[in-house]
């Protein structure tokens, strides 16, 4: 894990493992967590910047459900041992319980841009352009990309989740309105 800079805002140590397949990307707008840093380059102040990112990994953000978190799996996979009498069993639980719970464990990196979404989930990089996306729906902790206009209970298979990171809730909300064309009213989408 290497040091690789302070927010200037927040004076938070950024250290990240892996950050180095990251590099191309600049630190100011990587850890950008609100409007003034993220929009350096857009010239006024409030304007949108051309390019958002952030990193949201929910492990590190409380650590009491975490400790829980581990408990509950450690507990589990003891229990499914001394069930079974079988330590395969035990790994078996502690594989399932990881996988299921991955997006808590595992850190996820976003990056907002004209061209759309790119999202960094477990090395794997997912990318959906604007113009797949019809609404959204904001709510406390993230915003809902759906592609439809009308809300469905097809959005959760078809849509995608982006959470927020601390601080750049307005940032991202604003972006994605002037990007994604919302019952009949366009934004930037396919500029």
């Amino acid at each position: 894990m290497g040091h690789i800079g302070t927010c200037p805002t927040c004076s938070i140590m950024i250290s990240l493992p892996g950050f180095h397949r990251f590099r191309q990307w600049s630190v100011v707008t990587y850890m950008s967590m609100t409007p003034e840093i993220a929009s350096g380059d857009a010239g006024e102040p409030g304007a949108l910047p051309d390019e958002i990112r952030w990193r949201v990994h929910l492990l590190t953000e409380n650590i009491w459900k975490s400790i829980l978190l581990a408990a509950i799996i450690a507990g589990t996979c003891f229990g499914a041992w001394q069930w079974t009498n079988w330590p395969g069993m035990a790994l078996l639980a502690f594989v399932v319980l990881v996988v299921s719970m991955a997006p808590y464990l595992f850190p996820i990196v976003y990056r907002v841009n004209s061209e759309g979404i790119e999202i960094w989930f477990l090395r794997i990089r997912t990318f959906r352009s604007w113009e797949e996306f019809r609404n959204f729906y904001p709510h406390t902790d993230g915003v809902h990309l759906s592609t439809f206009r009308k809300p469905s209970r097809l959005d959760a298979f078809r849509g995608s989740y982006i959470r927020f990171a601390p601080g750049n809730r307005d940032l991202v909300l604003r972006f994605l309105e002037s990007h994604i064309e919302r019952n009949g009213v366009s934004g930037n989408a396919g500029k």
